[in-house]
Formats: C-alpha cells, sequence, structure tokens
C-alpha cells in the first residue's frame, strides 16, 4: 500500500476482473466484480443474504490483517469500481393492500404530541440553524393535523438489485410507519410492547426518522440528528424530565414565544 498510485489502480481496475465473496457453505469462491458489492448497509447484506441470490458480499479476511487492514482493503476495492450496496439498489414502498384493516387512532397514543413538538422547536432553535419562529412553527404545523391510522399488518419497503445476468433480485424490509405527507396521514403498524425490546428499539428507529424526514424535508442535512433525538426521547417515553434533561444536555431549550405556541397548538395537553 505504500506504494499505490494511479497506475496501479488502473492495473488491479483492469486484471481483477472476478472478487472473491464468502458463500459460508461453499467457501469462497469467485464473482464477476459487477456483481459483488461492498455491504455498507448491514440491514440490506442480511435481507440479501437470507433471499435466494446468497451472499453477494465481496470477501476480506477475518480478523484483518495487519499489513492489509478490512478498512484499506474496502477503499481499494471502492477504487476498482465495486459498488456499495446501498447506492445499488432502487428502493419502493409497497402499496398498502386493498382489504388491510386500519383502524383510526389518537396521534398522542403513538408520541405525536405537545412533548414532540417542543422537542422538535428545541432543536430548529438551535442558533447554529439560523431559522425565525415562523419558520419553526412551519415545520411543526405539519404533526398537528395528522391523520393516523393503525394496523395489525406488516407495513414493508421492496428494494431490487439488477444483476448483470438480467436477473432482479428483491428482498422486502420492514418499515413500520410511513406518512403520507399529501393526505397527512401517518400509517403505522401496531406497536406490541411485550415483544421486547429489540422490537420497541426497531419501532422506535422508524418513527424517529419518519418524523424528522417529514418536518424536516426541505433541510436533509439535519435529519439524522433530529432523527437521534427523537429516538431516545420514544424510548422515554417521552417523559418530561427526561426529555429536559435530554435538551439540557444537547443545549436546545424553547422561548417564551415557543410556548405560547405549543399551549394554542395543543390546548388539550
Amino acid at each position: 500500500m505504500r506504494h499505490w498510485s494511479s497506475k496501479t489502480e488502473k492495473l488491479l481496475a483492469d486484471c481483477l476482473v472476478k472478487l472473491p465473496v464468502d458463500s459460508r457453505s461453499d467457501g469462497i469462491l469467485l464473482f464477476d466484480r459487477c456483481d459483488v458489492f461492498i455491504a455498507d448497509d448491514l440491514q440490506l447484506k442480511d435481507a440479501f443474504e437470507q433471499s435466494s441470490c446468497g451472499s453477494i458480499f465481496v470477501w476480506y479476511p477475518q480478523p484483518s490483517l495487519p499489513a492489509l487492514p478490512r478498512t484499506k482493503l474496502l477503499e481499494i476495492f471502492s477504487k476498482i469500481g465495486v459498488r456499495a450496496i446501498s447506492e445499488s439498489v432502487q428502493k419502493q414502498e409497497l402499496s398498502l393492500e386493498e382489504g388491510v384493516e386500519f383502524k383510526q387512532v389518537k396521534p398522542r397514543d403513538i408520541y405525536i404530541d405537545k412533548a414532540l413538538a417542543k422537542l422538535i422547536l428545541g432543536f430548529l432553535g438551535n442558533p447554529a440553524l439560523k431559522l425565525e419562529a415562523a419558520k419553526r412553527y412551519e415545520a411543526v404545523k405539519c404533526l398537528q393535523n395528522l391523520s393516523v391510522q393503525e394496523t395489525e399488518e406488516p407495513i414493508e419497503e421492496r428494494y431490487s438489485l439488477s444483476l448483470t445476468s438480467g436477473e432482479i433480485e428483491n428482498v422486502r424490509i420492514s418499515q413500520m410507519i410511513r406518512w403520507d405527507r399529501e393526505s397527512s396521514i401517518l400509517f403505522t403498524q401496531r406497536l406490541d410492547r411485550s415483544n421486547g425490546h429489540k422490537n420497541l428499539l426497531e419501532y422506535a428507529t422508524h418513527f424517529s426518522e419518519v418524523i424528522s424526514k417529514g418536518v424536516l424535508w426541505e433541510m436533509e442535512d439535519h435529519i439524522n440528528a433530529l432523527a437521534e433525538l427523537i429516538r431516545l426521547a420514544f424510548l422515554l417515553e417521552f417523559n418530561e424530565e427526561a426529555v429536559g434533561f435530554l435538551m439540557k444536555s444537547k443545549n436546545l431549550q424553547i422561548f417564551m414565544e415557543d410556548e405560547e405556541f405549543l399551549s394554542a397548538a395543543f390546548p388539550s395537553e
């Protein structure tokens, strides 16, 4: 690696037309480089490895070799044209099938309430974002008129991967929550807390990502940061004291005009 250059990169790209994948049952196999991917998304990796297509992810030695760490090896694979799985799939939300039963539930039953709005306003009040009060309130108002529809059925999205053979491999991944902004409807699977910590964390993760994307659809760079806050607050059941400490620990606060807005927007809470 000490003598790596553009010439070396081109030589490897021309010579390495097949790359190793770990098939587990059959050991290390060589596949066409165009059909081998870097597993930069572990959820997608698990989904495709459990599907009929088997392993399609580039192999690397475990444990890593001191002279060629895993990160450096993956960097080399990337430079010679191996694609990341996250950049190679096409995502499609699966339609909610006719006949699926939904029942309307109160938004506050899934924590779409004053506490959530307060947390979001505190995040948007960060001086670094330079948002006037009117802009912050506009972002939160989309939560006020949400209709929440709950179902026992899974809500999923499909990921499609095209291979050089012409085959298209499809996998389904749980989405759990979907926000239709045009109709102001939030579709959600019913959360069964008796299913354990993993299920609760999975729901909290999807909830936080959907809400953050829906509120910050014009501020994509900040979606992940807000989602992390919402996820933690969800796991704390939006306990007022806990969320207050969470906001303080992140240097977030709301102001008098925010309190007035929240009281008017959520008069029953």
